[in-house]
């Protein structure tokens, strides 16, 4: 504002200066002229002339006017605009005359001007009155030559004064100019200067204050990232470093805050979770005994009632036995639904990956419930477009669990029409095929709010509905999570009154050239051979289960020996000679796992023998765990005779054969469905 100020002072007082100087040319060419038109008007007696003349003198006057104006103690300066005016100065630079008049006057340069022009104004009113006397006696009737020639001589001689005058006054306002830029630069240079250094001083200042402040917050930016975060910064002014520290101190507070609820609230969680992997322990714990605790009477039930049947011939008590078969049925698919959904619920699911034939799929699945769809007088009908592959990668084992539960599913809530399975490619690329499978049935169909709600544990499409129809409400929630971990997706559409469709679509990885020939494989049936010929340890600790293993061995043929824990077993097996060990896995003093090791540490002879697993554990991972202690097989109970009399022929005529081939699954490429 200092420097704005005297930049506009500087400015004023020049234009001041230049407006003077202008003002004195004006002056001296009026005057000039005033002269040359007096002495023309001599001369040529042209009254023209003498108005011209008295014309001129008003520049002078006027000027002559403001002066006389301006040096009184109060001068009246609208008088003093008026006599500028009329000595023809510009209406913009009057005022910067009049205060350059105002604070300069007493300034020698100036006055010496001032008192040249002073000078000049009674040489100016003698002028006035030659003028007054060449006038009249031109106009006299009679005219004195003589006077009127003295009065030209005099007009000659007020021109060589006022020229005089006016070089004096020309040259001393000159200086004065000069004196005045002189004042005006310096006092510039010097404000420059002044503020310059000012503007330094202030700027090295604040740079340090600024540099304080930020290096304290740096610093405690520096304590906070390594973890002290009681850090607070001093805070020096209340400026904008200081707001910044303010703020920065209340940041570290309300972090320090956090993270002390952050601690509290990880304390708490490692609580919680050590609590809920006692629980899911617990859980895990608790399904495991109660699969065997159930599925070990379920073997005997299942077990001798389809060994009675066999010999039974009365038709009532055929009826029966087939209904104690199908309850006992019942009951264990409602148990495999609830240890399969304990284990998808929780993402715990290995998928095999090895060639299946989606035919073979779904005819074993229409098998399955077939009986249910003849009860019901209900057609059931399958189809595959050509354009599907016979054979690719997969788990069949889960794919045939969807269908069964769809299919299933369709069946129990149709009460007339048909159930039609269907199953076509709708994208297909080098390595990767995708297949949509759909299940249409006529049924009682879904209402549209219902249609997700379906899919959700526990859930059916109405209260009437589990009451009419039966079910616990798992079957399509394992469905939907079966899909979803196979990086498939499934959907609904349905019509109340007029049935349901639903179709799913999963990616499966197609065979490569190497694996072409499997397309054309042909699984020999083993299920009805006889066991003639081979011996067969039975390490089983339950006497039903024992009673029920022996006559369904002994009924094809095979020759048994019963062991009722590992221990006695190995001891058996070290005396005699056997061709298949079928091998619990809860025993009392050794359990299978330990007698398994065992046998696997023996001699070759004996090592090598093969070792099916016969168990009521079904819960994930079991499979695994059997397969990595060196059992070649699996078999859960209640198991059905021909399964069990397949694994035996399988693996004994492997063993006869000398065919060590690992498994088949293993001789697939891991892919990525």
């Amino acid at each position: 504002m200092v420097e704005l100020c005297t930049l506009w002072f500087s400015i004023t007082t020049l234009s001041a200066v230049r407006s003077y100087v202008g003002g004195e040319g004006l002056w001296s060419k009026a005057q000039k002229d005033a002269i040359l038109n007096l002495r023309e008007y001599g001369y040529t007696y042209n009254e023209k002339n003498y108005q011209a003349f008295n014309e001129f003198l008003k520049v002078p006057f006027g000027d002559k006017m403001a002066r006389i104006e301006m040096g009184k103690p109060n001068p009246d300066l609208d008088v003093v605009r008026d006599g500028f005016l009329q000595g023809r100065n510009h209406p913009d630079d009057i005022d910067n005359m009049i205060g350059l008049t105002r604070r300069f006057s007493k300034v020698y340069h100036l006055n010496k001007a001032f008192v040249a022009w002073q000078k000049a104004e009674p040489v100016l009113d003698e002028l006035m009155g030659i003028g007054l006397q060449l006038h009249t006696l031109i106009n006299a009737p009679t005219k004195d030559n003589a006077k009127i020639s003295f009065l030209l001589d005099e007009i000659e001689r007020l021109n060589t004064e006022l020229t005089a005058l006016e070089d004096d006054f020309s040259y001393t306002l000159g200086e004065g100019a000069r004196w005045l830029e002189g004042v005006v630069l310096r006092l510039v240079l010097a404000l420059s200067i002044t503020i310059g250094t000012t503007s330094i001083v202030i700027a090295i200042s604040i740079n340090r204050s600024i540099k304080r402040g930020l290096d304290v917050i740096v610093e405690g930016a520096e304590l906070v990232k390594k973890g002290k975060l009681e850090t607070r910064v001093k805070v020096f002014a209340n400026d904008e470093i200081g707001r910044v520290a303010t703020v920065f101190n209340e940041m570290t507070d309300a972090l320090e805050h956090n993270v002390a609820e952050t601690k509290l609230t990880e304390a708490k969680l490692v609580t919680e979770r050590e609590r809920a992997e006692s629980s899911d322990k617990a859980k895990h714990i608790f399904l495991v005994n109660m699969s065997h605790e159930i599925r070990t009477p379920m073997n005997g039930i299942q077990g001798f009632a389809n060994y009675i049947k066999d010999s039974l011939t009365d038709k009532e008590h055929l009826v029966a036995i087939e209904m104690i078969i199908k309850s006992a049925d019942h009951l264990m698919r409602i148990l495999n639904d609830i240890l399969d959904f304990s284990g998808l619920k929780n993402g715990e699911v290995d998928f095999m990956k090895q060639p299946i034939k989606v035919r073979d799929v779904i005819k074993d699945a229409c098998l399955y419930v077939e009986s249910n769809a003849k009860l019901k007088k209900i057609e059931l009908n399958y189809s595959i477009a050509e354009r599907v592959p016979k054979v690719f990668i997969g788990d069949s084992i889960r794919l045939s669990q969807i269908f069964v539960n769809l299919v299933s599913n369709a069946i129990k809530f149709t009460e007339k029409g048909e159930v039609v399975i269907s199953a076509d490619t709708i994208e297909e690329n080098e390595d990767v095929v995708v297949v949509e499978f759909r299940i249409k049935d006529t049924g009682i169909g879904i209402p549209q709010e219902k249609q997700q709600k379906i899919f959700e544990l526990f859930e059916q499409a109405t209260n009437s509905a589990s009451r009419k129809f039966g079910g616990v409400g798992l079957g399509l929630s394992m469905v939907k999570r079966l899909v979803e971990l196979q990086n498939g997706k499934i959907f609904l559409e349905s019509t109340p009154g007029r049935g349901s469709e639903f179709y799913f679509r999963m990616p499966f990885v197609k065979l490569n050239e190497a694996q072409k020939g499997y397309e054309n494989i042909s699984i020999h049936d083993t299920s009805e051979e006889s066991g003639k010929g081979i011996k067969v340890l039975i390490v089983e600790d339950n006497p039903i289960n024992q009673l029920l293993v022996i006559k369904v061995l002994q009924k094809r043929g095979y020759e048994t020996v019963i062991s009722q824990n590992g221990k006695i077993a190995i001891e058996k097996y070290k005396n005699e000679d056997f061709d298949i060990i079928l091998m619990d896995l809860q025993m009392p003093e050794m359990d299978g796992y330990e007698a398994t090791k065992f046998i696997r540490r023996m001699n070759s002879d004996k090592a090598d023998i093969p070792i099916v697993a016969m168990t009521a554990h079904t819960i994930q991972g079991e499979l695994e765990k059997c397969m990595a202690i060196g059992m070649n097989d699996y078999i859960s109970k209640p198991f059905k005779p021909e399964d069990l009399n397949a694994k035996i022929q399988s693996l004994v005529k492997r063993k006869r054969s000398g065919n060590e081939a690992e498994n088949y699954a293993e001789d697939i490429p891991k892919s990525t469905v």
